[in-house]
């Protein structure tokens, strides 16, 4: 597999609707393949959607996403801010709990991930961000 060589960043307002998730789902999808990064797309997806479901479950506000790729060892980045406060953390949901997985989910299938407050003062705006990386296996005995 080829991965791009150059870096490029996307990113995309979202409104407080539920139908968001699906509008970023395809979003991703789509910029993943015309950059020909295909390998982590399933994944890519049900992250994002992971995010952006929370973001919406627990905020009343639009929230903003972040797709940037580098030609590093960081690869591919998604980032979803939003105006919840606190920061979250994986759980451990019980069986019959229908909800409380997202993080966990995150955690177990990202290269890496996080969270982090912030603060934009001249906007007067606060809140989280959580992120997520994944980075593509290069295909054995193919040059980049």
């Amino acid at each position: 597999m080829r991965t791009p060589e150059e870096p490029w960043s996307y990113g995309l307002f979202i409104p407080h609707d539920p139908r968001a998730v699906g509008v970023v789902r395809a979003t991703i999808r789509h910029v993943l393949r015309a950059a020909r990064l295909d390998c982590i797309v399933d994944t890519a997806e049900l992250l994002v959607s992971e995010l952006v479901t929370n973001a919406y479950r627990n905020t009343t506000t639009d929230a903003y996403v972040s797709m940037d790729w580098e030609p590093t060892p960081s690869g591919f980045r998604v980032t979803v801010w939003d105006s919840g406060c606190g920061l979250p953390q994986p759980g451990a949901a019980a069986a019959e709990d229908e909800s409380g997985r997202g993080l966990t989910i995150v955690e177990s299938c990202s290269d890496t991930w996080g969270v982090h407050d912030y603060t934009d003062k001249d906007a007067g705006v606060t809140g989280k961000a959580v992120w997520f990386t994944l980075t593509p296996s290069p295909v054995v005995g193919q040059a980049g």
